[in-house]
C-alpha cells in the first residue's frame, strides 16, 4: 500500500522526490477531481491533501464523509507551501471524526 498526494506544485515535488505519487492541482475543483479518481484505488492507504484546497466547503464535505464512512484510505491534511495553516488540534480532528469529545 502506498500514499498519494494532492496539492500544489511545490508540495507535489517534495513528495515525488521521496517516491510518493500525486496530483498537482491549482484549485479546489481540481483537488476534488483528483480525490474522486484516487479514492477507490485499493493500493492507496494514505491520501495527503493540502489544507489550502481541503478547506473549500465542497471538498471539506467529501473529506469528512470519507473519514466517517471508510476505514481506508486515511486522509491527512497538511499545510501546503501556500495558503492558510489550520489551527485545529489533532484532538479536535479526532473528536469530529469519531463524534465524541476527547
Amino acid at each position: 500500500m502506498i500514499g498519494y498526494v494532492i496539492g500544489d506544485s511545490d508540495m507535489i515535488t517534495g513528495f515525488r522526490l521521496v517516491g510518493v505519487e500525486g496530483a498537482e492541482v491549482a484549485n479546489a475543483y481540481e483537488a476534488r477531481q483528483a480525490l474522486d479518481e484516487v479514492i477507490d484505488r485499493s493500493d492507496i492507504a494514505i491520501i495527503i491533501i493540502s489544507e489550502a484546497f481541503s478547506m473549500d466547503p465542497a471538498l471539506r464535505e467529501e473529506v469528512d464523509k470519507v473519514r466517517q464512512e471508510r476505514i481506508t484510505p486515511l486522509i491527512v491534511e497538511l499545510p501546503g507551501s501556500r495558503g492558510p495553516s489550520s489551527t485545529t488540534t489533532i484532538s479536535d480532528t479526532i473528536s469530529k471524526i469519531l463524534g465524541i469529545r476527547i
